[in-house]
């Protein structure tokens, strides 16, 4: 309910598009693409123990998905469009982290049933994390149209108002020996979790925004009059997580089949 503003005001433009005689609208779905990369900066998190900087690099290309609604407005040599859609992107990352303290490792679901200080037991670590983050999408772009109406090309901001974000995470290795407490050294195999992102006492740096911007560009064609194709790729600016030192690259394709259910 607490979005219906959103659908209502689509609505009223909608309205005042149909009074005026220019209108298209209909329905769209299909699927996201989404890559890139993150650094985490190192942070303290108690006296003596610190987590190191943790590069996530690509591990192939989340897949996700998106569905919703879009009205246009035809002038005579460009056209708006806006849009209200329901998606989903997902990140895959993987990350090799070098004799992080065994304290800190419990970030990552690591734990083992002693009470040692900090520098005590290192370990060294794979991990990967497949963030996902399902959003309320809302684009507003501008465009021109081929001959025909046959092909378009456009561009714009958009705003992701996030619903739910969380990562499923994934870590194993070694954890080293330590001959002075009696240590014989431990494998970490596969240990799984899930995270809240958007739960600051779960993500920690990783929280994600309630609000991201980005722009998006595309390029679509229509046939038989009402069926459409669009191909499309976005980047957030900004970022999408609230800790402004995690810096790197994050980028997204959309590709998507729409009906004009109104056209003039």
């Amino acid at each position: 309910m607490k979005y219906c503003w959103i659908a209502g005001l689509l609505v009223l433009v909608a309205v005042q598009i149909r009074a005026q005689g220019t209108l298209e609208g209909g329905v769209r779905g299909g699927g996201t693409l989404t890559h890139g990369h993150t650094i985490l900066p190192a942070q303290t998190l108690s006296p003596g123990l610190e987590m190191p900087r943790i590069r996530n690099t690509s591990n192939g290309i989340g897949v996700g998905y998106l569905g919703g609604v879009w009205i246009r407005k035809n002038f005579d040599r460009f056209f708006l469009q806006a849009e209200l859609s329901f998606s989903s992107l997902m990140l895959k990352q993987k990350a090799s982290i070098d004799r992080i303290d065994i304290l800190a490792a419990s970030e990552f679901g690591v734990n083992l049933p002693l009470t040692i200080p900090p520098k005590t037991l290192y370990a060294s670590l794979n991990a990967t994390s497949d963030p996902r983050i399902n959003s309320f999408y809302i684009p507003v772009f501008i465009g021109k149209k081929g001959p025909g109406d046959l092909w378009r090309l456009y561009g714009g901001p958009y705003l992701m108002i996030t619903q739910q974000a969380e990562a499923s995470r994934t870590a194993s290795g070694r954890v080293e020996p330590n001959a002075s407490i009696g240590f014989p050294g431990y494998t970490v195999t596969n240990i799984q979790d899930k995270v809240d992102l958007t739960n600051p006492d779960q993500a920690g740096m990783l929280q994600v925004k309630p609000l991201n911007f980005g722009v998006e560009f595309g390029a679509g064609m229509t046939f038989l009059k009402r069926l459409e194709v669009d191909l499309r790729y976005g980047l957030p600016v900004g970022g999408v997580f609230n800790e402004r030192g995690i810096t790197g690259f994050i980028g997204y394709a959309t590709l998507a089949v729409g009906y004009k259910l109104i056209s003039r």
